[in-house]
């Protein structure tokens, strides 16, 4: 199939369509802004850690606080398989595929990222999900702390 003629007789070339397309892409494409997220949601005191994936993590006394505490986190899943339910996947604030939206670090980083382990299969959505839990402030990769949210259930979004 030909490229479309412009006024002046040439031709439209493959690399003009491409980047056409995605400043179209980059105009419309509208993340999930944190604000919008409920009141419940304390992602701002877990990505105030610092340097997780190290053996000497700073950590905020009020994220210590948090660990062993009945908490609440609304966000979005990051499935560890390719099923229909599940019972292990990560939780973040950032919709999947929200590579620019970073106010503290790019998200899918340890302060931004909470392994849930649920009780009963949670099914996977690209909507934002409500998860209760116990936080747990877990040993990590390398020495570092990852974040878990232990016998976790899925509630109704406010």
């Amino acid at each position: 199939m030909p490229l479309p003629l412009l006024s002046d007789g040439s031709r439209l070339s493959w690399s003009a369509l491409l980047v056409a397309g995605a400043a179209i892409l980059l105009m419309t494409w509208n993340p999930v802004p944190e604000h919008e997220l409920p009141d419940d949601t304390p992602w701002h005191l877990l990505m105030q850690a610092e340097g997780l994936e190290t053996a000497s993590p700073v950590l905020p006394d009020s994220l210590l606080q948090l660990d062993g505490q009945p908490i609440r986190l609304t966000g979005f899943m990051y499935p560890l398989e390719q099923q229909r339910g599940h019972r292990r996947f990560l939780l973040s604030p950032y919709p999947p595929g929200c590579p620019f939206h970073a106010p503290n670090g790019m998200p899918g980083t340890l302060s931004s990222t909470v392994e849930v382990i649920a009780n009963e299969r949670v099914p996977f959505t690209y909507e934002a999900v409500a998860i209760q839990g116990t936080f747990a402030l877990a040993d990590g990769a390398m020495g570092g702390v990852s974040y878990q949210l232990r016998d976790a259930n899925q509630e109704d979004l406010p």
